[in-house]
């Protein structure tokens, strides 16, 4: 009886070990197959995160050429990627806030910056071939932007103060938490025609040297226009109400001042 218990539990061991190499075996080839479906998840998001890096890193180089290559291949990984849509507005935001003379007196950076531009209001236009997606903060700070076309944007904040807009198109913008537009200078034709803005825009500061056009414009609380000043005031201005220009002669610059409630 003591032989035949024996080879009961070698017998039992033995299944048990076959069933353990049976389990092993398994476990290695379910490893093997889900390396081979991470694998190429792993390899794609490596190959996409090099491709951002290369295109970001070309914004930093000294050769022309390669910074507006950097900025047509953003433009084209965007397209690719929707999660990226952030941070390819931060990074452009970036390198507009750079300095930049006005006028124009390099004509190569002009062009790139033209580049990203139109990278950026492509991107936050209603209309086109791209849907707009909200943005937490357009930084446009200290930006030198020359003729901007942000018509048909969706901007849901936007800080533009101590910049200088040359020839901004505004045109049906809908601006949903607050447009900060304070010490901005404006040249050329601002039109703000019917655009849409929140309860907390100011343009406190602002300098307008050509006409300022915000016919039709929306406003959903009163926009601040203290202390904004105004080269040519009998240009064919149309501001918000109750703001109007108030020059001491003909040939002085305007301020811009609320006219008083007559109740």
């Amino acid at each position: 009886m003591m032989m035949v218990g024996v080879h009961v539990v070698a017998a039992l061991a033995g299944v048990a070990l076959g069933v353990g190499a049976v389990y092993v075996a398994r476990m290695v080839i379910e490893g093997v197959r889900r390396d081979r479906r991470e694998r190429p998840a792993q390899i794609a998001v490596g190959l996409w995160q090099e491709r951002w890096e290369r295109a970001a890193g070309k914004l930093e180089s000294e050769d022309a050429a390669v910074r507006l290559e950097g900025f047509a291949e953003l433009e084209q990984y965007g397209r690719e990627d929707a999660d990226a849509h952030e941070d390819i507005i931060e990074l452009t935001c970036t390198y507009l806030r750079r300095p930049f003379r006005f006028p124009v007196e390099d004509e190569e950076e002009f062009a790139i910056r033209l580049a990203a531009q139109g990278l950026l209001t492509r991107r936050l236009r209603r209309s086109g071939g791209l849907e707009s997606r909200e943005v937490e903060e357009l930084d446009l700070r200290d930006a030198v932007l020359v003729e901007p076309d942000f018509a048909d944007c969706d901007l849901t904040g936007a800080d533009f103060r101590d910049g200088v807009i040359v020839g901004g198109n505004f045109r049906r913008a809908r601006f949903w938490r607050y447009a900060n537009f304070d010490r901005t200078w404006f040249t050329g034709v601002a039109d703000f025609r019917a655009a849409v803005f929140p309860a907390h825009v100011s343009f406190s500061g602002a300098m307008f040297t050509g006409t300022a056009i915000f016919a039709e414009a929306e406003f959903e609380g009163r926009v601040d226009f203290a202390d904004a000043r105004v080269e040519e005031p009998d240009a064919a201005h149309s501001w918000p109400s109750p703001w109007y220009v108030w020059a001491a002669s003909p040939v002085a610059h305007g301020r811009l001042v609320p006219r008083k409630d007559k109740r």
